[in-house]
């Protein structure tokens, strides 16, 4: 018996070919899927060891790393706000992380310091307003006060205007050298810089949350959103050319430039033409990170406040030492009203005198009818002497007190020139420790 053959028909084969197809398609979606997930954690992890190596970098060094010109990975100060992670400078221990592109703001400022907003160049900014040191000197010469020693005063200027006492004769890079007094060129380094440096040019570019032109940002969501200034910006290229331009990079990661420094939002979603991941830090963000604000309100008071403070002690010596002269004028008062008692008292045991004798007169005429007389007569001298007495224990006394007033007076005079003196050292110690960056 002839056995019947049979086989597939074609559409058991295109269906079968489409399941096929259909199972490839998820695979390749699957492992597409799959590896785009292991390059983001990895690109992720390398940004976040490069953001914490920045962050270290600031600490050490006062100012953010520049750029790099190639995937070599040493920073290049010339080159502006936008190139690669300078990863060799940072001493990161990972190559790849050479495949990121960074970007730093930069926006100098080079005639005010105090408005200085270029996060990667060492400069002196904080220089808080000065208290003026007190010349002339005041002197004790004359009474009260020939001399008046200077009211407490600020200098009123911005941050960043370092005053060396004269509100005619400020600091600047021109003329501040070693033979200033007080030095500005106390250390090894001209104008020695800390962290708080860092801090003023962050407070000072967080002023304005949408960046000017020609500084560094990232485009905030949306399709006509505006730039966002940002301090630095790390960005890592994805696994693929999502957008086909020839680039690692997407869009505007691709395109950032010196001229053009916008990168894509941080939060910006994979999409099929865009799978870069961006790590932005604004200046907000990395002036809470260093702990800026409780530094800047101690450091930008603690200089004039050493300073006022002690030309407010010197102002209160010199008050009190008028008064202490008002009591020496008290007291050559009290001098000039005992003598004049005193003379009152001799006037008074003269008239009494001549009441004796007037008393003995009458008496003698009125055969001792009027004898009376003499005994008031005597009472008075006794009293008019006894005034004698208190008038010249009071003279001693008002000369004993004016002695002590001007002996106090004079002593204390002496003290409020030294505290002229002092205050004088409290204000000029603090331009220097200001100066060489304390």
């Amino acid at each position: 018996m002839k056995r019947q053959q049979r086989g597939f028909t074609l559409v058991e084969i295109s269906v079968a070919l489409l399941a096929l197809g259909l199972v490839l398609l998820a695979a390749v979606v699957f492992w597409q899927q799959s590896a785009r997930q292991r390059v983001a954690v990895r690109q992720m992890e390398v940004q976040d060891q490069s953001r914490d190596a920045v962050l270290g970098f600031v600490q050490a060094h006062h100012r953010l790393p520049c750029p790099a010109a190639d995937t070599a990975g040493a920073e290049d100060c010339a080159l502006g706000q936008v190139g690669y992670l300078p990863w060799r400078t940072l001493g990161l221990p990972r190559p790849e992380a050479g495949q990121l592109r960074y970007g730093v703001y930069r926006q100098a400022s080079p005639t005010a310091p105090e408005q200085d907003r270029d996060l990667a160049i060492l400069r002196d900014r904080m220089n808080p307003l000065r208290v003026v040191t007190p010349d002339p000197r005041p002197d004790n010469d004359v009474a009260p006060n020939p001399s008046l020693p200077h009211l407490p005063q600020t200098v009123e200027v911005p941050l960043g205007a370092t005053y060396s006492g004269s509100e005619a004769a400020p600091w600047n890079d021109a003329s501040c050298d070693a033979s200033d007094s007080p030095p500005c060129l106390a250390l090894p380094v001209p104008r020695a810089t800390s962290l708080v440096d860092v801090c003023l040019a962050l407070n000072t570019a967080a002023d304005t949350e949408v960046a000017p032109a020609g500084a560094l940002a990232v485009r905030a969501l949306g399709a006509a959103g505006s730039r966002r200034a940002m301090a630095f910006v790390i960005a890592a290229p994805g696994l693929l050319d999502a957008d086909g331009n020839g680039s690692a990079f997407d869009g505007e990661n691709a395109l950032a430039s010196q001229a053009s420094p916008t990168f894509a939002a941080a939060q910006a979603t994979v999409t099929d033409a865009y799978d870069d991941l961006v790590l932005a830090v604004s200046h907000a963000e990395l002036f809470s990170t260093l702990h800026c604000g409780a530094a800047l309100t101690a450091i930008s008071h603690a200089h004039v406040n050493a300073g006022t403070a002690a030309l407010v002690m010197e102002r209160a010596l010199y008050d009190y030492r008028d008064q202490l002269y008002v009591a020496v004028v008290l007291a050559r008062a009290d001098v000039a009203a005992a003598t004049a008692g005193l003379l009152s008292a001799a006037s008074a045991t003269l008239d009494a005198a001549k009441e004796l004798v007037s008393a003995t007169a009458d008496t003698t005429m009125s055969a001792g009818a009027r004898s009376f007389q003499i005994g008031l007569a005597v009472a008075g001298i006794v009293a008019a002497a006894a005034g004698d007495v208190a008038a010249i224990a009071a003279e001693v006394d008002a000369a004993l007190s004016l002695a002590e007033a001007e002996e106090t007076w004079e002593a204390f005079a002496a003290h409020t020139t030294a505290m002229t003196d002092v205050a004088r050292s409290v204000n000029e110690n603090a331009l220097k420790a200001d100066a060489i960056g304390h």
